[in-house]
């Protein structure tokens, strides 16, 4: 077995494209099954608006989601059928999602059915696009501290509501909010000297207040899903802690929805638990680049394309035979 402690990270919304995970359906007949088995739970063809598009179609929450989940848990079942059917859990130390990528990491946890993880973030997408979008969404501000962001946000309260919604990096904050407030935030930002401040093409103002009827629906829905203890390491992007009780992992799905993503925090607990090596495992590699500026002792990599997958098998190989 692997001596090194791996965390296998899952990557949320935001890094899908038109061509995702195509060279790997062409490859692997693993992925081909697992993106069936997405469309055939969902009832969408999750491959074709992967590969196809349009980039619209793809932009769209429920698409983003399922084809980010679907690539994302395809190359954990590549890694579990190159060593011969090992769980995934049983070659990663930790494994852990970024916002909806925790749906990815509870799925290859051995916590989430395929089944419920597909059909809650379906809900899930559906009690979003449900909140009152009226003057709400995102912004992306990058180069200032936790405190001078939250000087904006006390800058920004006559004009609406507005909290942080990712904490990714020390200088890298996403703010959700009403749109008024997040004018003001972004003005006020550049003012400051951020070196990025500016508002996301999005319309869902996710993970503050204003989603709190999307967090009570979700909620009611997990009362009936069969969510077991995770069998390795998983850290909660609400409380930036592991967690194992079913109970408890349920809370924290829901809260997420009210709750910024503390991925900071997450990523300075990996020297606390040894771990040395991560890999992205989906598109993109925003997750692997917060890891390596990070500076917490841990070196990861993305697999985001064929040969990215292939290197990290190799890399796994040579992990075992130590």
């Amino acid at each position: 077995m692997i001596t090194e402690k791996i965390a296998f990270v899952f990557p949320g919304q935001g890094a899908q494209r038109v061509g995702m995970a195509k060279d790997l359906y062409d490859e692997y007949p693993v992925v081909r099954h697992t993106f069936e088995q997405v469309s055939d739970i969902s009832h969408k063809d999750i491959a074709k608006i992967c590969f196809d598009g349009p980039q619209t179609e793809l932009n769209r929450p429920d698409a983003t989601s399922l084809g980010t989940f679907a690539h994302s848990v395809s190359i954990a079942r590549i890694i579990e059928h190159h060593f011969n059917d090992i769980p995934l859990y049983n070659i990663g130390y930790a494994i852990v999602g970024h916002s909806m990528g925790q749906y990815s990491a509870l799925q290859c946890a051995g916590s989430l059915s395929m089944t419920d993880a597909v059909n809650l973030l379906s809900a899930r997408s559906t009690y979003m696009s449900m909140v009152d979008k009226n003057g709400g969404g995102m912004a992306c501000i990058v180069g200032l501290d936790k405190r001078a962001i939250e000087q904006t946000l006390i800058a920004a309260s006559g004009h609406g509501f507005a909290a942080i919604s990712n904490h990714n990096a020390r200088d890298q904050f996403v703010i959700s909010g009403q749109n008024e407030a997040l004018d003001v935030i972004v003005a006020k930002a550049h003012a400051r000297g951020a070196r990025i401040a500016k508002k996301l093409n999005v319309s869902v103002p996710a993970h503050c207040a204003l989603m709190q009827n999307a967090e009570y629906l979700l909620r009611r829905r997990l009362e009936n899903i069969d969510v077991k203890s995770p069998k390795t390491n998983w850290f909660s992007n609400q409380t930036a802690n592991v967690m194992s009780n079913p109970q408890d992992v349920k809370d924290a799905l829901a809260d997420q929805m009210t709750h910024g993503v503390r991925w900071l925090e997450i990523m300075e607990k990996f020297p606390e638990y040894n771990i040395t090596c991560a890999y992205e495992l989906g598109p993109g590699r925003v997750l692997t680049g917060l890891i390596n500026r990070a500076n917490v002792g841990c070196h990861a990599s993305s697999t985001d394309y064929l040969k990215n997958v292939r290197a990290m098998l190799t890399e796994l190989e040579n992990k075992f035979s130590r």
